[in-house]
């Protein structure tokens, strides 16, 4: 008998087995084929779309960066199977369904654990029923790039892909059904990047549904409408774990399941799909099998980024919250345009937007920018900390860079 069984080899089961090592539980990770380690971060989603996102700023071609792409991936999966590996982990392949709460099916054998997380992933979600028609996933399986291309969904993924096709020079067009893109982010600062993507000639119609367009007038199809979760063949039933109307896993705030020896981590999950927030549930979900449920959750104050170009990355309470929940609070915020590093590295769409409580803590911000993902890291910081205003004012930052239009956009406040 195992102490841990670990389904599924993406962000949040490689992060399980490597908590599970840490503190010294006897643990296998299971996934349905060598193909699938690294799960849809690695083979479909983070690393390949923010490979041609990057390939596309250096002007090169599709396909030297399919190539490139294939290089890059095989190189980070074999690097984390052989240190896993080293490390004494046993790594089983084969097709999973639970047969009862502590035991397994992997292909034809049957193994049994002390304790199983299932963190088996997410898949997405296909509404249209066209030949022409791919999720975002299958895109980096495209050796050529399409000429003209609809994306269906305007969220995160669909508008890093309409981005990404856009700077490689494909005709992109995108409808989403709710009256704004990214519905679930600030309205402000999502309308703000709309017209910057619109200007870079991405057409894009809000109110608007794929039954509304012809598409026959389309080389590609792209579905981007959300994901599923990765459970319809694991036979949960059998080990009598509950799950909601679509298919999610509940878990409480321990990560654990209804099942007192069974919990689930990363997207399976359905509460944040994000590789890192899976990496991060991973710290909560081992410790808890190993030392008792003594930690909890806590989802404030994660950092989150639409890798557009250029891209939007927000941190805590932007406006629209704040306002919502009544807080006494003033913005600070400011194009890029008075700054001169934002010539110096082409960065003159760049926004950025503070939110600060009546004491002039800092508690929430949004930035557009070249380098959203990288700006936002510095003042989720302070808002993680609880810094100031002026702590932030009085950084001492490199000139010319974008960094240093934090600390002269706090000056100026």
């Amino acid at each position: 008998m195992y102490n841990l069984i670990i389904i599924g080899s993406g962000a949040a089961g490689i992060a399980c087995a490597h908590q599970a090592k840490k503190l010294g539980l006897s643990a296998v990770l299971i996934d349905e084929d060598k193909d699938s380690f690294g799960g849809t971060c690695l083979n479909r989603g983070c690393i390949p779309t923010k490979l041609f996102l990057n390939s596309a700023k250096l002007n090169k071609s599709w396909k030297d960066t399919y190539l490139l792409k294939k290089a890059v991936v095989n190189k980070i999966k074999t690097q984390s199977l052989q240190f896993l590996q080293k490390q004494g982990l046993e790594v089983l392949w084969g097709k999973v369904s639970f047969l009862d709460k502590n035991s397994l099916k992997v292909g034809s054998e049957t193994i049994v654990g002390k304790y199983i997380v299932v963190a088996s992933g997410s898949l997405p979600k296909l509404i249209i029923d066209d030949p022409k028609v791919i999720s975002a996933d299958a895109l980096f399986k495209q050796r050529e790039i399409p000429e003209k291309v609809l994306i269906v969904g305007g969220g995160y993924i669909g508008i890093e892909i309409a981005s990404l096709l856009n700077s490689f020079g494909s005709n992109v067009s995108l409808v989403e059904r709710e009256n704004s893109i990214l519905p679930f982010f600030n309205p402000y600062l999502a309308n703000r990047l709309r017209i910057i993507l619109q200007r870079k000639g991405i057409k894009i119609e809000t109110d608007k549904s794929y039954q509304d367009c012809k598409l026959d007038e389309y080389d590609l199809i792209i579905s981007a409408v959300g994901r599923k979760p990765n459970t319809e063949s694991l036979e949960l039933a059998n080990a009598g774990i509950d799950y909601d109307s679509k298919g999610w896993i509940k878990t409480n705030e321990h990560l654990a399941t209804n099942i007192d020896n069974i919990y689930a981590c990363g997207d399976v999950t359905g509460k944040k799909l994000l590789a890192y927030v899976g990496e991060y549930q991973a710290k909560i979900c081992i410790p808890n099998i190993k030392e008792g449920n003594h930690l909890k959750e806590n989802y404030s104050n994660i950092p989150e980024c639409v890798f557009s170009q250029p891209s939007l990355a927000r941190i805590g309470i932007l406006e629209d919250q704040a306002k919502a929940q009544g807080l006494k609070y003033r913005v600070i915020q400011s194009n890029f345009l008075k700054f001169s590093s934002s010539y110096v590295y082409g960065d003159t769409d760049g926004f950025i937007q503070i939110v600060v409580s009546e004491d002039d803590t800092i508690i929430g911000a949004g930035v557009i920018s070249t380098l959203a993902a990288e700006l936002i890291s510095t003042l989720t910081l302070c808002v993680r900390k609880h810094l100031k205003l002026s702590d932030l004012k009085e950084m001492l930052l490199i000139h010319p860079s974008l960094s240093e239009i934090l600390s002269l956009i706090a000056s100026q406040a």
